[in-house]
């Protein structure tokens, strides 16, 4: 992991509200459905050198409360349905790397996430803004998250 300082862009995709305990659950998690639901409704052109991110924001309080994610592209070449759009906002993020089958290096990057903010020897703190993953190929995620 390492700190970055992210440019602040805009995603447009489709969103999901959502809290962790229902997404720990298999039998009620919504992000495996919305992620089909996205797949079968936007046309993301990988070839022009678009790439697919999910924006996590509008958190109502921590890792324990609802937030919104919102899943999609910086490029969007086709949609069935109308799209939302959310502002990544600029600032220092930490960035965790994961590669892999999907969904289980998403898993364990966020795993990772949540095992360092949760150690004794956690030297940053989440500003509970705009977290994002960045799905770099169809091996390779970073997840970003906001910094105070």
């Amino acid at each position: 992991m390492e700190v970055v300082e992210v440019k602040g862009f805009e995603i447009q995709g489709l969103v999901l509200r959502t809290r962790n305990e229902i997404e720990m659950n298999p039998e009620t998690a919504n992000i495996p459905k919305h992620v089909e639901y996205v797949d079968s409704n936007l046309v993301i052109n990988y070839q022009s050198g678009a790439r697919a991110y999910s924006v996590y924001y509008n958190y109502e309080s921590d890792v324990d409360g609802y937030f919104d994610v919102l899943m999609g592209s910086n490029e969007i070449s086709s949609s069935n349905v109308a799209l939302s759009s959310v502002s990544v906002l600029p600032g220092s993020y930490l960035k965790f790397e994961s590669e892999g089958e999907f969904p289980a290096a998403v898993i364990a990057a966020w795993q990772s996430v949540w095992s360092y903010f949760t150690s004794s020897n956690c030297a940053h703190e989440r500003a509970y803004t705009t977290d994002f993953e960045h799905y770099e190929s169809a091996s390779k995620v970073s997840v970003y998250i906001a910094l105070k």
